[in-house]
């Protein structure tokens, strides 16, 4: 497929609130390593006065080259996490191309997130363990 397409963010991180030192950490991480990410605690004046709803759901879709998301028993059952999943989802299921990199902080099962997905374990790996693979993907 590959299609060169220039995106404003190579990494979108995907998460519920109770969830949000895990994604901070990666976020600072990627940060630190001159990836840019979007990692919603970075954008409070961009998102300031926003239609979050449409916003996010092209941000999701459209701005990221990949979308990490933190998949745990409150990404299962959160409003806006399932709102990002399903933006999400329709890019990957467009392009026929992982997009989604899912990490697991337990073993809840996700709607739309296939069991035979291959992710990542955060418990057995560090922040900066997950920034180099995502290096690798990103091709940089």
């Amino acid at each position: 497929m590959g299609k060169k397409h220039s995106y404003t963010y190579d990494i979108a991180i995907s998460y519920a609130g109770e969830d949000r030192i895990h994604a901070e950490a990666l976020a600072a991480a990627l940060k630190r390593r001159g990836i840019t990410v979007f990692f919603d605690g970075y954008e409070q004046a961009t998102l300031w006065g926003k239609n979050l709803y449409t916003y996010l759901s092209d941000l999701y879709q459209n701005k990221a080259h990949y979308c990490v998301a933190f998949l745990s028993q409150h990404y299962a059952t959160k409003l806006w996490t399932n709102h990002e999943r399903e933006a999400a989802q329709a890019r990957a299921f467009q392009e026929n191309e992982e997009y989604i990199l899912p990490i697991r902080l337990d073993a809840t099962s996700i709607p739309g997130v296939l069991s035979t997905v291959a992710y990542l374990n955060w418990s057995t790996m560090t922040p900066d363990d997950v920034v180099e693979l995502l290096i690798q993907k990103l091709g940089k």
